[in-house]
């Protein structure tokens, strides 16, 4: 399986459209890493690693809701990975509206939750919930409304 069972190729291309405004932003490269790595890119200054980000894009405006949720499993993989790299890894949040981003570093609050849409039990488990005014806004959304 070459992407994990609920990722689009539009999601992809939704993805990417974000990681390259991002790194237009901040004057980086980027590079895919596999799903197995569970963080979505490397970000690359002068072809040395940066930093890492994982990428998530939402249909609503960011003032929507008062917290932005994410697996706590994704978290502790994103702390372990900063923990043995020095590096930052940020979680980068594409909204209707704008984008923006936070280290998962960052202080959190613990859940349960997920989503329920997909009837998938593997969609449900603890999260962490960052708080939507702790998200550095970067910029306007890449992605055009309803693609």
């Amino acid at each position: 399986m070459n992407r994990p069972m609920y990722e689009s190729k539009a999601d992809l291309r939704r993805e990417e459209a974000v990681i390259n405004e991002f790194c237009k932003i901040y004057n980086l490269e980027k590079k895919k890493l596999p799903f197995t790595q569970k963080i979505d890119f490397t970000l690359l200054r002068r072809n040395k690693i940066y930093g890492f980000v994982e990428v998530k894009c939402r249909v609503f405006d960011k003032d929507k809701y008062n917290t932005m949720f994410i697996s706590l499993d994704k978290v502790q993989a994103a702390r372990s990975l900063a923990d043995i790299t020095g590096m930052r890894v940020l979680l980068l949040v594409c909204w209707a509206d704008v984008m923006g981003h936070i280290d998962f570093t960052e202080d959190f609050e613990v859940q349960l939750g997920g989503r329920s849409d997909r009837n998938d039990v593997l969609d449900f488990g603890i999260v962490a919930h960052y708080p939507i005014d702790k998200f550095k806004v970067v910029g306007t959304s890449p992605i055009i409304r309803g693609n």
